[in-house]
């Protein structure tokens, strides 16, 4: 055979060769969804967007709130089987305050507890603050991390912050670390949840006066009677007074204990009372929920 027939040969060969190569499917390569960052975007109610715009329109009409006048809302799941929502309000790029809302059997929503001022509920700003001063949050410390929401009360509200195999509990509000465990929150959770009366429609009455120091004195220790609230206009009276009031409150008995100014009062025209307390701000509790969790000292 000529060397010209050999080469002709050899080049079919390859053709051939090509040919079969371009027409095997080649194999396809996709992102595996494991490999992208979980999102979970929930849309809140359009009833309870609503009803917080009711809420939010009916409060800033009176201070402190008046700068919620413009506030935008941010609604989020406080977690699952909570049947909650943490409402974050923000006005030209600040936090000025923030919503607990609950649902209720009868499919209305409750207005829980609610406050004032850049330190909101669940404030991510706390959260890293602690975490850096306590030499626990660093540029890589985001692949190691997981932080979880926990709310069953106004006093059992925690970020859970696991660091490899390690982990923390910090208070929701003033993101200080706290001596808790699984176990003691366990615990907790097991028990009655805290019921939250109706709010509304409108407010009637409202007061608020500067803060103190509740350590000044430590009724609590000295085995002095709590101050009685059964007589809500007696309650009222000793907050409009130049008299101190303190709420002392041990959720989960000697392992935390919350001692908070009372610096003022909110009254519904439904008769609901809240209480307002220093705490990173002011926050306003439920009258019912606060004798639930703990005691008033003069």
């Amino acid at each position: 055979m000529s060397n010209t027939s050999y080469r002709r040969m050899a080049f079919r060969t390859l053709l051939l060769m090509f040919i079969l190569l371009i027409s095997v499917p080649l194999p396809s390569f996709a992102v595996s969804p494991a490999t992208v960052p979980p999102t979970s975007v929930t849309e809140p109610p359009s009833a309870l967007a609503k009803q917080v715009t009711v809420w939010v329109s009916e409060l800033s009409k009176r201070q402190p709130f008046t700068s919620w006048k413009t506030a935008a809302s941010d609604i989020q799941a406080l977690g699952p089987g909570t049947h909650s929502w943490l409402v974050l309000l923000s006005a030209n790029g600040k936090t000025v305050g923030y919503m607990v809302v609950q649902a209720a059997a009868d499919g209305s929503f409750r207005l829980g507890e609610y406050g004032t001022g850049p330190a909101a509920l669940f404030s991510e700003t706390a959260l890293k603050r602690t975490l850096k001063e306590n030499g626990l949050l660093t540029s890589k410390s985001p692949s190691y991390m997981t932080v979880q929401k926990h709310y069953l009360h106004p006093f059992a509200a925690f970020w859970e912050v696991t660091i490899y195999s390690e982990t923390y509990w910090l208070d929701a509000k003033t993101g200080e670390l706290l001596p808790m465990n699984d176990k003691i929150f366990n615990l907790q959770a097991k028990k009655t949840p805290v019921p939250v009366s109706a709010a509304g429609p409108g407010v009637s009455t409202s007061w608020l006066k500067s803060a103190f120091d509740p350590y000044e004195r430590l009724p609590w220790l000295t085995g002095e009677k709590p101050f009685s609230v059964q007589d809500a206009a007696k309650l009222q009276t000793r907050i409009r007074s130049k008299q101190h009031l303190r709420y002392v409150s041990e959720p989960f008995g000697d392992a935390i204990l919350y001692a908070l100014p009372v610096t003022g009062f909110q009254r519904w025209t439904g008769g609901r009372l809240d209480i307002a307390l220093d705490m990173s701000g002011t926050r306003y509790i439920p009258l019912k929920t606060l004798t639930t969790l703990g005691r008033f000292y003069r």
